[in-house]
């Protein structure tokens, strides 16, 4: 399913309020994103863990311990105070729109993410 334009734009503005009424939370929101991709975890994988909603598989190519890393950078973003604006926004949105939005976290431009079957 692809995310429309409509979509990408409420989820752009909520991301730069958090960004702006939480920059602790926002930086640590980037840096958990960034990881995940350095790690290549796929985003509906990360979005699962966030919410702690029922995941997809631990991926197969990467070394039990590593992944433990990622989890545990998780579980920090989870104690931050104004995290619950967040896990909100994720779980009002399908985590097949996980990566998008998390592209949107790394900067990506929205038209770039719109309707990308890159991505998909």
């Amino acid at each position: 399913m692809y995310v429309n334009q409509k979509t990408i734009t409420e989820v752009q503005q909520e991301l730069e309020t958090i960004s702006i009424k939480n920059p602790a939370l926002y930086e640590e929101i980037v840096h958990v994103t960034s990881l995940s991709r350095q790690l290549q975890v796929k985003y509906r994988y990360l979005a699962d863990l966030i919410t702690g909603g029922n995941r997809e598989p631990d991926p197969k190519f990467i070394k039990g311990s590593v992944l433990d890393i990622l989890i545990q950078e998780v579980q920090k973003l989870q104690t931050m105070e104004g995290f619950e604006t967040f896990l909100d926004l994720l779980n009002r949105h399908d985590h097949a729109d996980a990566p998008e939005i998390f592209l949107l976290i790394l900067g990506a431009k929205p038209e770039s993410v719109v309707n990308n079957a890159i991505i998909s």
